[in-house]
């Protein structure tokens, strides 16, 4: 019983933790993308701020960050040890919010260049 309420109060403060961490990425994000609005973009060598590169190097960044972040998330899954059928739909919907925002990110490069042709 004693260990129960032990591993309850963990996981809700574990819980509590996520989301202020979410609530306060957000609001930063949010923060950094108004500053960086209508500045010059990063094409060529290296910003510490995803905001301030252009899209070509954003979908760089995210194609290159894919494969890490993949296996962070499965040792995660062995770690925590979810359930096979929670970790195929983890798994799915993480490829497939990735590979949905590279395809947003390329066609918005390609709008972008199309543009400035012009």
């Amino acid at each position: 019983m004693k260990n129960e309420l032990i591993v309850n109060l963990s996981m809700e403060s574990l819980m509590i933790n996520v989301v202020i961490g979410i609530v306060v990425g957000l609001i930063v994000g949010f923060i950094l993308k108004r500053v960086y609005k209508n500045k010059k973009k990063v094409d060529k060598g290296f910003a510490l701020s995803y905001y301030k590169l252009s899209y070509r190097r954003k979908l760089i960044r995210n194609l290159w960050q894919l494969p890490p972040s993949l296996i962070v998330l499965i040792a995660l899954i062995i770690i925590f040890d979810i359930s096979t059928t929670a970790s195929v739909m983890l798994l799915a919907l993480f490829i497939l919010a990735g590979l949905t925002h590279c395809l947003l990110l390329y066609r918005k490069w390609k709008q972008e260049e199309r543009n400035t042709e012009m």
